[in-house]
């Protein structure tokens, strides 16, 4: 009878999906379970990822103005946390310089490493002790694109100004000011510009004409930029004056003038030709009527005793730096101890100024329709205004001419 039992139980197939389901289900939800955690895991993470990211950009920012460790531990600190960074399980560690990776022991790179220890869930019943998901990243602050404009004045509202309808390209190179005014470059009107970046020690204030190649946005709060001719030494103006300053005549005299001390000013109106040399301009004006044609390479200008520069927007001007020797890449020097006068630059299209035009105590105005696209021309004054349409390249390494760059862009490298 026992054996008629067993016989007639194996043959009944009721309730087998509902066993092989009861069997089955607790793998089901066990693998349901361990997908879960595991995704939980993952988007941890990312989630840690981000949040290393964001921070050591920000303590790279910070280090381009303060180079104090507390700093830049806040300033990771609360950017980790911006992005869902959970202090209460977790720990960000800031190293600068970075110790690992590429960048070790780079004292422009910030490595943030953020941590979370996440308690087990369903995995608790194979392994015990929190799960360590970490993100790890290294932010830089590089060297951009070398500046064309560069203003030293720490306080001028619109130290560089570009405004009107000014249409300004500058190929190469970037625009920096090292004023901290809320509008320490200020692009308004209708002016175009185009630059790989715009930088300043206080804030930029521009249009929608503002475009920039290498960054998504003006950098603020940015560090100072060194002034890159500080230590050049003025030429000595202990030598005769020259007996004619004032070049005129018919529409076709032409001149060649050498080096020398020009006293009361310059006046070229008629075709001009510098020899190489020293000029300097004592006192007066360095003038270029609309009828002037200048050129000349290998020349430096150094304005002395309050002299000033007036270049009427119709005049040809080719004037190109030294390559060599003590003024290498200086075309205009203005005195350092001068006065703060207004120095404008004009020219025709066909214009070009292969060089510095350094005035630490004066204010540059670049206007008319002078271009120089592809050479190397840079300003380097106390305040700066563009109101017309401008060309200036940075080709300074071919022409054997000075690099002004400085330290600006936050990169993420690691």
């Amino acid at each position: 009878m026992i054996k008629a039992l067993l016989q007639a139980f194996a043959s009944d197939r009721r309730g087998t999906i509902a066993t092989f389901t009861a069997l089955v289900m607790p793998i089901v939800v066990g693998g349901f379970a361990l997908g879960a955690e595991a995704s939980y895991w993952y988007f941890t993470e990312r989630k840690l990822q981000n949040s290393a990211d964001v921070a050591a950009y920000a303590a790279a920012a910070q280090l381009r103005m303060s180079k104090n460790r507390t700093d830049l531990n806040n300033v990771a600190l609360a950017a980790a946390v911006s992005t869902g960074y959970n202090t209460s399980f977790g720990t960000i560690t800031t190293t600068w310089p970075a110790t690992t990776g590429t960048y070790a022991g780079d004292t422009n790179a910030v490595e943030i490493t953020v941590r979370e220890d996440i308690p087990r869930l369903f995995t608790s019943l194979f392994s015990k002790g929190d799960v360590p998901i970490a993100g790890r990243a290294v932010a830089k602050i590089a060297k951009g694109n070398p500046a064309c404009i560069l203003s030293l004045d720490q306080r001028a509202s619109g130290a560089v100004t570009i405004t009107g309808s000014a249409d300004v390209t500058l190929e190469g190179c970037n625009v920096h000011a090292n004023s901290t005014s809320n509008n320490a470059v200020d692009v308004s009107g209708s002016a175009k510009v185009s630059t790989p970046c715009i930088s300043s020690v206080g804030e930029v204030s521009a249009t929608s004409g503002l475009t920039m190649s290498k960054c998504k946005a003006p950098i603020e709060y940015a560090d100072v930029a060194d002034d890159p001719f500080a230590n050049l030494p003025a030429p000595s103006t202990n030598i005769p004056c020259e007996p004619q300053t004032v070049f005129g005549g018919g529409a076709s005299s032409t001149y060649t003038i050498s080096g020398g001390r020009y006293c009361g000013g310059l006046s070229i109106r008629r075709t001009v030709t510098m020899n190489p040399g020293v000029y300097i301009v004592d006192g007066g004006t360095f003038e270029l009527t609309s009828t002037a044609k200048l050129s000349g390479s290998q020349v430096m200008i150094y304005l002395t005793n309050g002299a000033r520069v007036k270049f009427a927007g119709t005049a040809d001007v080719q004037l190109s730096a030294p390559t060599s020797g003590i003024y290498k890449g200086i075309l205009v020097f203005v005195d350092r101890t001068d006065p703060e006068v207004t120095h404008i630059f004009n020219g025709n299209s066909a214009s070009a100024f292969n060089g510095a035009i350094y005035a630490p105590s004066g204010h540059v105005q670049i206007a008319g329709t002078s271009s120089v696209g592809g050479g190397c021309t840079q300003v380097v004054a106390n305040t700066i205004d563009i109101t017309g349409s401008a060309g200036l390249g940075n080709n300074c390494l071919a022409l054997g001419y000075n690099e002004i760059t400085n330290e600006q862009l936050v990169q993420l490298v690691e």
